[in-house]
């Protein structure tokens, strides 16, 4: 019996999972999705170089904040978020009734794709590339993201190093990134963000595939969502849905491809993206590992299974 579904005859309702708590998550009442992106390792530059991690309570990433709670709210105050990155459309926000103004972080609307970039025939494309059973439609689905994105991902870097700067410890407050389910737009971000810091392949990749985890408890809100919105009208129902599914999903052989494709593009840390397509410079690349690296050793294991 798949305790996921509800039993037949009876009015019972399926279980669903609870929000993740072990690290790297945090349980924020309303957000789903949210967890740190540091704490894991970085390679050594040689055998006898001190082990260092990204640096913890810096960069959060997670879903949308239309359903947070005033609980939640307080929490991202309590881990010192002062901005928040939004990076969804305007489409995005107006369909979901807006966005939700939070006391003491400030919302900075950074859009990955503008006005011509999401209108509904490009989302259905969209859709249709993340729901491929290959990974080929998916990765140029991320290709497209880190371009249309690099505008966002420049104004994010940058200001992390422009508020460290105006820090007395070198250190700018936390800032929040989110798209709608932290999945797909702030994922290939975080992974490419990592792989720059010189985390390993199977440490990004493994962060990446965390989304499965974190969005379990409200995979159904989202099916349900895309399934409204008419996603792969056509296709039979249990075919609409298994599409859907896989859209809220995140494959480890999506970002494998992709990190492929990146490293022979741009190079093995991809510093070319930052640089060429990002637009910051080797000072600023360098600026920003000096920033997120930290002395000390990194996750080598998550809810109790060595990675």
């Amino acid at each position: 019996m798949d305790p996921t579904k509800p039993t037949k005859g009876t009015n019972q309702q399926p279980i669903r999972p609870n929000h993740p708590s072990y690290p790297p998550f945090h349980r924020i009442p309303g957000l789903s999705n949210f967890r740190d992106i540091g704490g894991w390792p970085i390679t050594l530059s040689s055998p006898s170089s001190t082990p260092s991690h990204v640096r913890k309570g810096l960069i959060y990433r997670g879903s949308d904040t239309t359903r947070i709670t005033p609980d939640g709210e307080a929490c991202l105050r309590e881990l010192g978020i002062k901005r928040d990155y939004d990076l969804r459309s305007r489409q995005q926000i107006e369909k979901t009734g807006g966005y939700k103004d939070i006391d003491g972080i400030e919302r900075v609307w950074t859009p990955v794709f503008g006005e011509e970039g999401y209108t509904e025939e490009k989302a259905r494309e969209r859709y249709k590339m993340y729901a491929g059973d290959g990974t080929d439609g998916i990765v140029k689905a991320f290709l497209e993201i880190l371009h249309a994105g690099a505008p966002m991902f420049y104004t994010v870097l940058t200001s992390l190093l422009s508020q460290s700067c105006l820090s007395s410890d070198g250190t700018p407050p936390a800032v929040f990134i989110h798209c709608t389910t932290g999945n797909n737009r702030t994922g290939i971000f975080i992974s490419l963000l990592l792989l720059l810091l010189r985390v390993p392949e199977s440490y990004i990749v493994h962060e990446y595939t965390l989304s499965d985890a974190g969005l379990a408890p409200t995979r159904h809100i989202n099916v349900e969502r895309l399934l409204a919105k008419g996603a792969f009208n056509g296709l039979d129902d249990v075919e609409r849905k298994r599409k859907c599914e896989r859209m809220v999903g995140a494959r480890s052989e999506s970002m494998r491809d992709l990190i492929k494709i990146v490293v022979e593009r741009w190079g093995v840390y991809g510093d070319g993206y930052f640089r060429d397509v990002v637009g910051l410079t080797e000072k600023e690349v360098e600026g920003l590992r000096a920033l997120l690296t930290v002395e000390g050793e990194g996750m080598t294991k998550v809810n109790g299974v060595v990675l």
